[in-house]
């Protein structure tokens, strides 16, 4: 099990106020009267994270990640990623509906980053070992609401609600997710701003092999 707590995030500052900027009404019902006004909410949240995760290879599929074992995969490394906790009185304390809408895009944003983040980690591991990655697959995600989620939460794959509630307090098991503070909660995760996702290895193609 490899653990990494407080992990560098950049806060992409001008890409996600560009994606903010899309939804005009929103940022207009929310209160915001200038760009400027948005970047320092933009960084006001960055400032909030405390990024965990906590991710182990898995091989020959030794875990029994639920009682059917319907989940079949030879070689996958299994992942927990969290943006801590502090993010969660901050949007409580947001009265406006609109104004939390906003920041739960911007959290979704930075949580896109921690994965992909995590993701690239792993593919240079399977690279080490002659193998490659393919596409993430999420056990958990937290819920979108209203805010639009970046295409990589919002479009990637995601087990199916009975299997991914049987695996979830496995996975959380196995990779000791207490490390990093995370923990299941009547099938939530808390910190709610939180993945568990697998990344699939497979062994590389030998060049001129089909």
């Amino acid at each position: 099990m490899r653990k990494i707590k407080r992990f560098k995030i950049a806060p992409r500052q001008r890409e996600i106020l560009r994606r903010l900027l899309r939804e005009l009404p929103l940022l207009r019902r929310a209160g915001f009267t200038s760009e400027a006004e948005v970047s320092a909410f933009i960084l006001s949240i960055f400032k909030l994270l405390d990024p965990g995760v906590v991710y182990e290879f898995n091989q020959d599929a030794h875990w029994e990640l639920d009682e059917a074992s319907a989940i079949h995969k030879e070689m996958f490394s299994a992942c927990a990623v969290t943006l801590g906790a502090k993010a969660e009185p901050f949007l409580a304390a947001l009265t406006n509906e609109d104004r939390k809408t906003a920041a739960m895009i911007v959290l979704l944003e930075f949580l896109k980053s921690a994965v992909s983040f995590v993701a690239d980690l792993v593919k240079e591991q399977a690279e080490k070992e002659e193998c490659e990655t393919q596409e993430v697959q999420f056990v958990y995600l937290p819920p979108f609401g209203l805010a639009i989620a970046p295409k990589l939460l919002r479009e990637a794959a995601l087990l199916e609600a009975p299997l991914a509630q049987k695996a979830l307090p496995v996975i959380l098991e196995k990779l000791n997710s207490e490390k990093i503070d995370l923990s299941a909660q009547e099938g939530s995760l808390s910190p709610f701003m939180s993945a568990v996702f697998l990344v699939p290895w497979q062994k590389s193609r030998k060049k001129g092999k089909k």
